[in-house]
């Protein structure tokens, strides 16, 4: 079926020739596209371009990827987040642009994916797409519940104090694990709150999205309300060189008092009486005279 193996189309053209109602942005080793089903008001697909010395069947998904050489493989996940974030820039500009504030996304793959090719999710964490129908769509973006991998997670696992054992685990993304992950029941990516029909979740995502909204409402007429009270407030007074020198007087006097107030006077009349041998040598006449 053509829509398995569309975005390997893509990652084979030249980015250029992609219309530009299909991508967003690309670099020399990635385009970045929308998304045909969004799961979120804003969800963005990142794939890796397939120029050599690779081949499709390396990029076939994530577990195909983590089969090349280690180093080699960390380059290409390292390589797609970098330009993940700067496709996260540009959705975040579009979000102030319609809505007025921007909000959190989540980036990572799908452990199972349902299309061939790799692809990095760049999803708006509102879940309000018009794709976002059913409830393995709700589990499969769920960041708390496994099968949503964000992609600096898988990053974490090419660290060197990985063991070889658990980086191998891991690589495997046991098919059976993950799809019961699928069949769980369904929460809410927020809150974890259960549901069990999807209209009950929309409902609440759409809540949940109102009192965002509201917040960052709040927040703003906060700060304006700070803005206007620091606009009306009267400029501090500059004191004139007068009364800068009558402080400096004030300080002088203050720490003439703390040192212990005026110089000591001393009354000579109330001084003793020398003794009379003292007295008898300072009355001596000299012997030069």
């Amino acid at each position: 079926m053509a829509h398995i193996t569309i975005l390997r189309t893509y990652a084979m053209m030249d980015p250029v020739q992609i219309p530009d109602s299909v991508k967003l942005c690309y670099s020399d080793t990635s385009v970045t596209i929308h998304d045909k089903w969004p799961k979120g008001m804003y969800h963005e697909l990142v794939l890796p371009l397939i120029r050599p010395p690779l081949r499709p069947e390396n990029l076939r998904d994530l577990r195909s990827l983590l089969m090349l050489p280690r180093e080699e493989a960390k380059a290409i996940l390292v390589g797609l987040r970098r330009d993940a974030l700067e496709a996260k820039k540009l959705i975040e500009e579009e979000m102030v642009r319609q809505h007025g504030f921007s909000w959190g996304m989540q980036i990572g793959f799908h452990a199972l994916p349902s299309v061939e090719h790799l692809h990095l999710h760049i999803v708006s964490s509102d879940f309000l797409g018009e794709g976002f129908k059913t409830k393995r769509h709700c589990n499969s973006f769920h960041p708390r519940l496994g099968f949503f991998l964000d992609i600096d997670e898988v990053i974490r696992w090419f660290d060197p104090d990985i063991e070889p054992t658990w980086f191998a685990m891991k690589a495997s993304l046991e098919k059976k694990e993950y799809e019961d992950l699928l069949r769980g029941s369904m929460s809410c990516p927020h809150c974890d709150e259960p549901f069990k029909t999807m209209p009950k979740m929309h409902k609440h995502l759409l809540d949940v999205f109102d009192k965002m909204k509201d917040a960052e409402e709040e927040r703003k007429l906060q700060a304006m309300r700070a803005a206007a009270a620091a606009r009306d407030s009267p400029p501090p007074r500059i004191p004139t060189l007068e009364e800068i020198e009558a402080r400096m007087e004030e300080k002088r006097k203050h720490d003439d008092v703390q040192d212990g107030g005026e110089p000591e006077v001393i009354d000579v009349d109330a001084l003793p009486e020398p003794s009379p041998a003292k007295k008898q040598q300072v009355e001596a006449p000299s012997s030069s005279s």
